[in-house]
């Protein structure tokens, strides 16, 4: 297990201080810092070595949470999911994560990171009776979820941000009674996708 603060000490780039500084770019030009404010805040962007330090510089600006989000909430537990009422974050910076086959799908699901994947195949898995929450909260990513013939995707509390795209490709389900997969999301420059086959 690995506890949720774990994710403010994760050391950063210069990738990662670049998208940041992209962010505040694009505060600047839509009115909510001035250019005081947007020289204080790239000098700690550039000082930053963890992500805390990269979040602390966005905080307060509209979308800054979405490319570092907070930690999981406190109580949380960052799992292999081996429990269905526990809360997972999936981490994709970089990198892409998969899951298919025989797996057990907690009741709240962060996917969160920049410049990754995520490939969440639930037609074999055991999904909560109560359903579940699904939250990405990713930025320049590509997430791709395929639902089982009977799952009920609910993706009206979905918020993405700017070029953000949700292709709703699965349709209704085809066999009733099925468990609900609620999808929300925060995103920037993210495509998530949703399929049955």
């Amino acid at each position: 297990m690995t506890s949720p603060d774990d994710i403010d000490a994760l050391r950063v780039g210069d990738r990662e201080r670049e998208l940041a500084i992209a962010v505040l770019d694009d505060a600047v030009g839509g009115g909510y810092l001035d250019l005081v404010e947007f020289e204080d805040r790239s000098l700690t962007v550039y000082a930053a070595r963890t992500r805390g330090a990269l979040r602390a510089a966005l905080a307060d600006l509209p979308g800054g949470s979405q490319h570092f989000p907070p930690p999981a909430p406190a109580g949380a537990v960052i799992s292999s999911g081996s429990v269905a009422d526990q809360t997972e974050t999936i981490a994709i910076d970089w990198k892409t994560v998969r899951r298919q086959g025989p797996w057990r799908v907690p009741a709240h699901l962060y996917i969160t990171g920049t410049m990754g994947s995520a490939d969440l195949d639930l037609r074999h898995a055991t999904i909560p009776l109560t359903g579940c929450l699904i939250e990405v909260l990713a930025s320049w990513s590509t997430v791709k979820i395929r639902l089982g013939d009977a799952i009920v995707a609910r993706t009206h509390e979905f918020a993405g941000g700017s070029m953000t795209t949700l292709k709703d490709k699965a349709g209704p389900p085809s066999v009733p009674g099925g468990p609900v997969i609620d999808i929300h999301g925060h995103t920037n420059w993210t495509s998530v996708t949703l399929r049955r086959s």
